[in-house]
């Protein structure tokens, strides 16, 4: 302990005897312990700890999902109680949906975030209410009293923490309810990333509950103890294929597939990229590793004689060797808590900009586990950069140091190739960089490139529900949206408005079921389906979706026996191939259809495709039904602007509410800005890639530029001869270019290799791109290259100004 003690002294007097050095070592190996420690937190939270779930190993998340492909489904109210009736695998299965509840707050309507659940769903969570009750099952049937559970904090809030709350009534969208409960502080659910504050039970749902085709619940299981949720899945899938086979009509061709509750929260995408994430800061850290190791070869060459004086006093390999490697660790510590203070600032900076990036972002925090993670990568990195400098100096051949001084220790061949060999790592290190930085901005550039049909461009949107019961009527609904259409067009700077449900890129998406009058009965199960849209009949002219063939609605599409439709190319293609649609009639839609609705529709005209859920997903067929024969209780307005429409915000929800205050009005936004929003995922991890590839070719260069000033500071008297021989400038920088460009190109050769395999794994992060992209793998090695010889051609043209009577007298 007391040569121990001493070692660590007599280190912090060498680190301070070179403070550049031991700053620019600080702040290298901070930066990379620092990157690497934000990376791992985030892991740590939302990957390695478990979600905030009583006993989340045995929760999953059950889909109900096609055959072909897997999708996170809905399922039906009746499927899931045979679900839950049927398996010997399950605790139990409980059934949850996202629902917004229209409040009163004085005389203007407010949204509130909720959810409707079945009555197990608590107790399966392990949830008990902090006051009053969970909900009874009789209390989920459609027609039952209606109740309601509130969460804590809306009580203190919205209640003031009144014990009187409980059994009292709230209204929500026009109905009164009572509540029965309220929920332990804090309590999120974390398969939903809303801020539930209200809960509700599916009697809401009214006629879904008795349709079996009515896929409008997502399901949630709790495993029983010993079962896996391999065995769980197996025994689902054949209850799926026993109803297949009861209810071919909507369950033919489905399965059922569990995910555990973690990679539900998180996903198999954002896993992957953090991973990614992780091994990319990774090769960062070997970067600034390589970076410090040539460093310690200059200055471990520098120590020769000091080295060579304690060899010959007695000092074995050994005992030289743990100095070097004290001092190492100790400048590795001293960095990892300059880097823990870097990765606390990096945590605020993603909590920032990734607020909506990335789940459970509130609880990525420093905590125990970090803090060992921060300190093992604090040593091994120590242990990493100093192993090759303490091999090379710890055995010194003394004689020849005493005799020959400094320079003639350091010239050796020996610790040339090391120097140059941890540059060709660099170099290859970095490349795996920028091809990962290059393959994702190219993917982003292909994504926000995608057409998403229609021109989002001078557009303002604005959300609403119309929960009141005065407008279960559709000539309510009708009247409402049609006055508040005058009024908004009566906005100066305004062009032409619209209504719409579901609105694209809103999240939200209708389908069902049609049948074509006039072609054979379809099997069961394998019936034509297209996603519902009901509009005002200049929807298509305000966001420009151009069209096809026939005609827009106009006014003459009124509420009969036969309506219109409009169907998009998709539609067209599948379903009418070989012929033209217009005219041609539908029925039996099954999307969401109000008492008194046609009966059948003519399709009236063809317009194009539109990417409806995102710019990644492709079109799917469409049907399009004007609003005065199909209307519903929410939707969209939209509001083409000759001004910047930000300017039109205020006054858009002015007007909206002018007609009624208790109509809540949310998401009030440029539609631009909603499209944006729906890439902010790519977004983020293309940032954070593009960073990490800049700081690796950063360090990179100054690796280049750090071995090559040494070399030239090394060949100075070598470089005066040359010039007082008659070398010219060229020549002088042509030698010492060759040198870097040679060790760039044996770094490009391994990186490109080494790439080539590795970028597989970033393929599930791609849009548009191959993994082996030859473009980008190109211009990441022109850059690299670039930047190389950018970073060598200054000291080379330093070489140049040396005077060789100088040089000569050099040692």
């Amino acid at each position: 302990m007391k040569t121990l003690l001493q070692d660590i002294r007599y280190g912090v007097r060498m680190l301070l005897k070179k403070p550049g050095f031991t700053l620019i070592a600080i702040v290298t190996l901070a930066l990379g312990i620092g990157a690497n420690t934000v990376i791992f937190s985030i892991i740590n939270a939302l990957v390695i700890n478990p979600p905030l779930i009583e006993e989340s190993e045995n929760v999953v998340a059950v889909w109900k999902t096609p055959k072909d492909r897997r999708l996170e489904g809905f399922t039906s109210y009746l499927d899931l109680q045979d679900w839950r009736t049927q398996n010997n695998s399950f605790d139990d299965i409980a059934g949850y949906k996202t629902n917004g509840y229209t409040i009163m707050n004085a005389d203007t309507a407010e949204r509130v975030q909720g959810m409707r659940v079945t009555a197990n769903f608590f107790p399966l969570l392990k949830v008990k209410s902090f006051r009053g009750r969970n909900f009874q099952f009789e209390e989920e049937k459609k027609g039952s009293e209606r109740v309601a559970i509130i969460s804590c904090e809306f009580w203190q809030q919205r209640l003031g923490g009144n014990e009187s709350a409980l059994n009292q009534q709230i209204t929500l969208n026009s109905m009164p309810h009572t509540i029965v409960g309220i929920l332990p502080p804090k309590f999120q659910f974390p398969f939903v990333d809303n801020n539930s504050q209200i809960w509700t039970t599916v009697a809401g749902e009214g006629t879904n509950l008795d349709e079996r085709g009515s896929d409008v619940i997502l399901a949630i299981g709790r495993l029983k103890q010993g079962v896996t949720l391999e065995q769980g899945q197996t025994e689902l899938a054949t209850i799926a294929e026993r109803l297949a086979q009861q209810y071919p009509q909507t369950n033919l061709n489905t399965t059922i597939y569990l995910v555990n509750a973690s990679e539900q929260i998180v996903g198999r995408v954002v896993r992957r990229a953090l991973w990614l994430l992780l091994g990319a800061v990774a090769f960062i850290l070997l970067i600034a590793c390589t970076n410090i190791a040539n460093l310690l070869l200059a200055r471990a060459s520098a120590r020769q004689k000091e080295i060579a004086i304690r060899s010959a006093l007695g000092a074995g390999r050994w005992r030289i060797a743990r100095q070097l490697l004290t001092e190492s660790v100790l400048l590795s510590f001293i960095a990892g808590g300059v880097g823990l203070l870097f990765a606390a600032w990096g945590i605020s900076a993603i909590k920032f900009y990734a607020d909506n990036q990335l789940p459970r972002l509130d609880e990525v925090q420093i905590d125990s586990r970090v803090m060992i993670f921060t300190l093992a990568i604090s040593i091994l990195t120590g242990l990493i950069f100093s192993l090759v400098p303490i091999l090379k100096s710890s055995s010194p051949d003394v004689n020849e140091v005493l005799k020959s001084g400094t320079k003639g220790a350091i010239g050796g061949g020996s610790l040339r190739l090391w120097r140059d060999s941890l540059v060709v790592v660099e170099v290859a290190l970095s490349l795996i960089l920028l091809v990962g930085a290059g393959l994702m901005i190219k993917s982003f550039m292909q994504l926000i490139n995608v057409t998403p049909g229609f021109e989002p461009e001078n557009v303002l949107t604005a959300r609403i529900s119309m929960a009141r019961a005065t407008y279960q009527e559709h000539e309510q609904r009708e009247l409402y949206i049609n006055q508040t259409l005058e009024r908004l067009k009566a906005l100066p700077g305004v062009e032409s408005v619209a209504f719409i449900a579901p609105m694209p890129f809103s999240g939200g998406n209708v389908s069902g079921d049609f049948r074509i009058v006039g072609n054979p009965i379809p099997e069961e199960g394998n019936a034509p389906s297209a996603s519902v849209r009901s509009v005002t009949n200049e929807y298509f002219q305000t966001i420009k979706i151009p069209l096809r063939k026939g005609r827009y609605f106009n006014a003459q599409d009124k509420r009969s026996n036969v309506g219109a439709t409009i169907i998009n190319d998709s539609l067209a293609r599948r379903y009418f191939p070989n012929e033209d649609p217009i005219g041609r009639r539908i029925s039996d839609v099954g999307a969401n259809q109000n008492d008194g609705d046609p009966q059948q529709y003519e399709i009236v005209g063809i317009v194009g495709d539109v990417h409806h859920n995102s710019l990644i997903s492709g079109a799917t067929p469409e049907l399009y039904f004007p609003y005065q024969q199909n209307s519903w209780t929410w939707g969209n307005f939209l509001m083409r602007a000759t001004v910047d429409p930000a300017t039109l915000t205020k006054s858009m929800r002015e007007q909206i509410q002018a007609g009624d205050k208790g109509t809540p009005v949310t998401g009030v936004q440029p539609l631009t800005q909603v499209i944006s929003e729906t890439v902010a995922q790519p977004r983020f991890y293309t940032l954070l890639f593009s960073l990490f590839g800049i700081a690796g070719l950063v360090l990179t260069l100054t690796g280049v530029y750090g071995v090559i000033s040494y070399t030239v500071t090394q060949r100075t008297q070598e470089i005066g001869i040359r010039m007082a021989l008659g070398a010219n400038r060229n020549n002088v920088i042509r030698m010492i270019l060759k040198q870097a460009i040679t060790l760039t190109i044996l770094g490009v050769i391994i990186g490109m290799a080494v790439s080539f395999a590795l970028t597989r794994f970033i393929a599930a992060l791609l849009f548009g791109v191959e993994p082996t992209d030859l473009f980008t793998f190109v211009v990441a090695v022109l850059v690299l290259l670039f930047a190389a010889l950018l970073a060598s051609y200054l000291p080379a043209r330093r070489a140049t100004k040396i005077d060789p009577m100088n040089a000569l007298r050099y040692e």
